[in-house]
């Protein structure tokens, strides 16, 4: 009677043992790798939003200010009209945008950016008092990279990518 050819105890033990030990190998930098990930998709979605209320002030005529949540950015934010620069959306208005929190991200902001940035009808950004404003929100991920977004007196965003121990130390 011929033997069926297949794979004993053994052999399928040792290819499991194989598979787990490359497995554990591989983990750590798939985790880096997703969190490097969150990193950059909550950067670009911030600077898309900046963009998103810079255009919009220049193309209604209408000042817009971009709003964290709770006066965090990790959050969320709004964006809506806000003809008085007080960073406070009214009631009765609905927004233009709104963002839900990000997971495993932290935003830190320098003094001037951590309630809101305004965009007059030309696109720059100005401060409660008519002051110019630049700003800078720092997303700090979980692994080695971490981004800056900046808004210069002019209204232009930039982003620019660093380690997460210079733009994040703890």
């Amino acid at each position: 009677m011929p033997r069926d050819p297949g794979f004993t105890l053994v052999e399928l033990l040792f290819a499991l043992g194989i598979l787990a030990i490359a497995l554990s190998i591989a983990a750590p930098s798939f985790t880096e790798l997703l969190s490097n990930q969150r990193a950059r998709t909550a950067t670009h979605e911030l600077r898309q939003a900046l963009d998103f209320a810079r255009e919009s002030a220049v193309h209604s005529g209408q000042p817009i200010s971009m709003t964290a949540t709770d006066s965090d950015w990790a959050k969320g934010w709004e964006i809506f009209v806000d003809t008085v620069n007080r960073g406070t959306r009214d009631p009765q208005q609905s927004p233009l945008a709104v963002h839900d929190p990000l997971s495993s991200i932290s935003i830190r902001t320098d003094s001037t950016s951590r309630r809101y940035i305004h965009f007059t009808s030309r696109g720059n950004t100005i401060q409660p008092n008519g002051a110019f404003h630049s700003g800078t929100l720092t997303v700090c991920g979980e692994a080695g990279t971490s981004y800056r977004v900046v808004v210069n007196k002019a209204g232009r965003i930039r982003s620019e990518s660093g380690t997460t121990e210079s733009y994040c130390p703890n």
